[in-house]
């Protein structure tokens, strides 16, 4: 299980041949049907018929040749939600982005959740599909190595600098004499004794 910044396992590179997918995860439950991918699973006509509920997902993988297997996940089984650029053929020219529930431990339980060609919708799908299953975000590399999307220190969010307050543009309006802390650089200590204010 993802649960630091370092890298989780490496995923076999893969073609999606399948077509647009958009579960939406604010309409509980959602119901998908994914077309296998593999060589072996695709020549037996697997086809994935899932649903996902707020705490499970249920599945049943049917196929015309071997018939139907059924299995469920408790939603907690999952590491995360994952943001992959997968090649639609061989030649890697044409390229689609999957949101794709990642399994913790058995990754023929992943499950595809958004798949769209141009792209536009993914992120959003993405993160709503994170914050409403509570789980993290997660980002595909191009070797195919998965990482956390949000960077964290501990039990501390680390988040995205700020810009300084020279940065904004309310900042121009402060008198030339102070400093950044807002208050007057020629303190009269500083005229007296030659001292260097506590802030400047």
């Amino acid at each position: 299980m993802i649960t630091d910044g370092t890298a989780s396992r490496r995923h076999a590179p893969r073609i999606w041949r399948g077509g647009e997918i958009d579960a939406d995860p604010f309409h509980l439950p959602q119901y998908v049907a994914v077309a296998a991918t593999e060589f072996l699973p695709r020549a037996f006509g697997f086809i994935r018929f899932a649903t996902i509920h707020a705490d499970a997902v249920t599945a049943n993988d049917s196929s015309p040749i071997l018939g139907v297997f059924e299995w469920s996940e408790p939603i907690n089984a999952y590491e995360g939600v994952a943001l992959r650029v997968v090649a639609r053929d061989r030649r890697g020219a044409d390229k689609v982005l999957l949101v794709e529930l990642t399994h913790a431990t058995n990754a023929k339980r992943n499950l595809v959740v958004h798949a769209s060609h141009d792209g536009l919708d993914a992120p959003a799908r993405w993160r709503s599909w994170g914050r409403v299953l509570h789980l993290p975000l997660l980002i595909e590399d191009r070797e195919g190595t998965l990482h956390p999307a949000e960077r964290r220190l501990g039990a501390l969010h680390v988040g995205d600098p700020h810009p300084h307050s020279g940065a904004n543009p309310l900042s121009a309006r402060r008198p030339l004499s102070f400093g950044q802390s807002g208050q007057p650089r020629l303190w009269g200590e500083r005229l007296v004794g030659g001292a260097r204010p506590p802030a400047y």
